[in-house]
C-alpha cells in the first residue's frame, strides 16, 4: 500500500521545498542575477529522474529543465462597469508583461534522486510571478526510458510558495 511507497506519510511522495532567494549565475541572456533556490525531495522508495543540463560551473546544485506556465485566471464575478474596467486593465497589463521562457532546451543529461534524498537547483526569480508559475517534471526511475518516455509528474512552484517577507523582491 501507500505506506510502503511513501517514506514520510505527512508529505507528498515527491515535492519542492523553498530553500532561499539569492545570487545565481545567469544561464540565458536577459536573466537577472537573483535566483529562486529550491530543493526536490524524493519522499518515496523509488529513485526519480529529471532531464538536466548538469551542473553550472562554480554553482551549487544542479540545472533542471523547468517550464514557465501561465496561471489560470480565477473566476471573477463583477457587478459594476468600474470593476469590469479594472479587470480589463489588469488583463491588458498582464499581456504586456514579458513572461520568461523556462529551461527546456539543450538537455544533456539525467539527474537521479535516490529515495529519501534531495537535490538543490535554482531558476531565475522571474520564473515565478503573480501571473505565471514554474514547474519541473520527473519520472519514477523504473526503466532506462523513464526520463524520456515518462509517464511524467509535474512539480509546480508558485509565487505564494515563497515566504511572504521575500515576495517583494520579485517586483
Amino acid at each position: 500500500g501507500a505506506s510502503e511507497f511513501v517514506l514520510d506519510q505527512s508529505k507528498p511522495f515527491v515535492y519542492l521545498r523553498f530553500d532561499h532567494v539569492g545570487v545565481r549565475k545567469p544561464i540565458q541572456e536577459g536573466e537577472g542575477g537573483v535566483g529562486l533556490w529550491l530543493r526536490v525531495v524524493n519522499n518515496c522508495r523509488i529513485p526519480i529522474v529529471f532531464q538536466s543540463n548538469g551542473a553550472t560551473a562554480g554553482e551549487p546544485g544542479v540545472m533542471l529543465m523547468d517550464e514557465v506556465v501561465d496561471t489560470e485566471p480565477m473566476l471573477q464575478i463583477t457587478s459594476t462597469p468600474e470593476e469590469e474596467a479594472e479587470i480589463q486593465r489588469h488583463e491588458k497589463a498582464r499581456r504586456l508583461k514579458h513572461k520568461p521562457i523556462g529551461y527546456s532546451t539543450e538537455v544533456s543529461g539525467v539527474v537521479r534522486v535516490q529515495p529519501g534524498a534531495e537535490i538543490l537547483f535554482s531558476v531565475p526569480l522571474n520564473h515565478v510571478d503573480e501571473d505565471w508559475y514554474m514547474r519541473v517534471k520527473f519520472a519514477l526511475d523504473v526503466s532506462k526510458l523513464s526520463v524520456v518516455a515518462g509517464p511524467f509528474t509535474y512539480l509546480p512552484f508558485y509565487e505564494w510558495d515563497i515566504p511572504k517577507e521575500l515576495r517583494s523582491v520579485n517586483r
